[in-house]
């Protein structure tokens, strides 16, 4: 049987993809890699490009597996394939190149490229052209979407997701992507131009998607998307993301529906009451904040403010009402963005103080990274990086800081009342004595693998201590599945 490796950067719309992939692979009788021991015949990376750093991990990565792998073929597609398919076709080790345009077809055109070169001796002819699809590299980035590209529908080209997948992409959680591309264009982002115009699925086949998923046991499902805000809009006049919300919630037995990044003006009073009346929408806000200072978020051209953002999180705070403890505590994560060009001192001191004074669980923090083409990169005022990365260690340090105060509340108030951490959902285990699992609001909770906790359970967990993981500045709860006495 022909073996695969898929590496996946990037978003988790870039995984709901590399799932797609490795169900037609492993539908085709291909093995994904199980160890060092099998000899490897095809890898594909999954790439991101929403910085050049992102670009340069993905030629690394190509140019290792080449190496470690001299038999395979190495493909590369996602958004570095689709943004500039000319320059990453000649780095080292890429045999082809599949933009987003033609990611669906990527197995079928891959897999007759490889089959003829297993009937014939392989020449650099063979290999031409390496850039398969439509695909070429953009000349020119105007902050539109331009005419040439050919996107496919997400509705026409719908399939149904993967159930009961092994491999590099599969998960206990699911990955529903419900919306494909981005009409903001951003000035730092090229992710629209990755991905095309915003596009979405039918609320019935997203249903349709669910209830498959369910029937195979799936407990826990997240919406995800490029800008799952705009969900709807491309056939309907009115945003309908809380409509496809409600609609879920009671036309399938779902347990869990958890949501991905959303900007703070797309958290309507609708969602925050949904969300307050219906316990199986998951108590946790991913927020695509960037910055809170108004300034710097015009010249990002985010189309809110620091008014909107202290009126959302207020709102999101207003949920979180009883004990530490009760589940419907919401957990509020946020991407901030440091260093943007024209950002000042005295700018960055003021969204210090204002992150510090807003309600929050964890910042998510990047410093800034130019991205060749963008409007950005032609703004005055360019913080240099040693700056940039002090603004941003800063940051993380708050954030760490006050991840680790709540969850040293936390803590307190179940040793004190002996109660548990209520729905946990057992993810994965690996090589570790450790199980991960996250409460419907978020909690990171570890224990110790007892022969009969296997992934996909959910369970109550009684926290007995906290681990630090400063590398990944986050904190999980250790605990057992039974009580201790103290």
């Amino acid at each position: 049987m022909p073996h695969y490796i898929l590496k996946t950067l990037g978003c988790k719309a870039n995984l709901s993809d590399s799932q797609l992939i490795e169900k037609k692979l492993q539908n085709r009788g291909w093995i994904p890699q199980e160890g060092s021991h099998n000899p490897i015949d095809l890898c594909i990376i999954n790439s991101c490009t929403v910085t050049h750093e992102a670009d340069r991990q993905t030629r690394k990565i190509a140019a290792k597996l080449s190496r470690d792998h001299p038999q395979a073929v190495v493909v590369v597609t996602g958004c570095a394939a689709e943004v500039n398919p000319e320059d990453l076709s000649q780095s080292p080790g890429v045999h082809f190149v599949v933009g987003n345009q033609n990611k669906i077809g990527l197995v079928d055109q891959v897999l007759k490229k490889i089959e003829i070169q297993s009937q014939t001796q392989i020449t650099s002819d063979i290999l031409n052209p390496k850039i398969l699809g439509k695909t070429k590299k953009y000349t020119k980035l105007l902050s539109k979407h331009p005419d040439d590209r050919d996107w496919p529908s997400v509705t026409e080209s719908f399939e149904m997701p993967p159930t009961s997948l092994i491999g590099h992409s599969s998960r206990t959680r699911s990955f529903i992507k419900i919306q494909e591309g981005c009409n903001s264009f951003c000035t730092y982002c090229i992710i629209p131009y990755g991905r095309g115009p915003s596009r979405s699925l039918k609320i019935t086949q997203v249903i349709q998607q669910i209830q498959q998923l369910v029937n195979q046991g799936v407990r826990e499902i997240v919406l995800t998307g490029t800008n799952i805000g705009d969900y709807g809009t491309d056939w309907n006049s009115f945003s309908c993301l809380e409509d496809l919300l409600e609609i879920i919630l009671s036309s399938t037995n779902l347990e869990r529906l958890r949501l991905s990044s959303l900007d703070p003006t797309e958290i309507s009073s609708r969602l925050l009451d949904l969300m307050s009346k219906n316990s199986r929408l998951c108590s946790h806000f991913h927020i695509s904040l960037q910055s809170p200072h108004s300034r710097v978020l015009r010249t990002m051209k985010r189309n809110y403010g620091f008014q909107e953002i202290q009126d959302c999180l207020k709102r999101i705070s207003r949920l979180s009402t009883g004990t530490p403890s009760k589940p419907n505590q919401v957990f509020v994560g946020m991407d901030i963005i440091t260093g943007f060009p024209g950002e000042t001192n005295e700018e960055f001191e003021w969204s210090y103080q204002a992150l510090n004074s807003l309600p929050w669980n964890r910042l998510h923090v990047f410093p800034y990274s130019e991205r060749e083409g963008t409007p950005a990169i032609k703004i005055p005022g360019v913080v240099p990086k040693l700056v940039r990365f002090q603004r941003a260690k800063k940051l993380i340090q708050l954030s760490l800081n006050r991840l680790k105060n709540d969850h040293q509340i936390l803590l307190k108030d179940h040793l004190e009342s002996q109660s548990p951490i209520h729905d946990v959902l057992l993810e994965r285990k690996g090589d570790s004595p450790w199980i991960s699992g996250y409460s419907k609001n978020y909690l990171r909770v570890l224990i110790r693998s007892e022969g009969q906790t296997e992934k996909n359970q959910v369970v109550s967990v009684y926290p007995i201590d906290l681990m630090i993981d400063s590398k990944n500045h986050d904190v999980a709860f250790i605990g057992k599945l039974k009580p201790t006495k103290v």
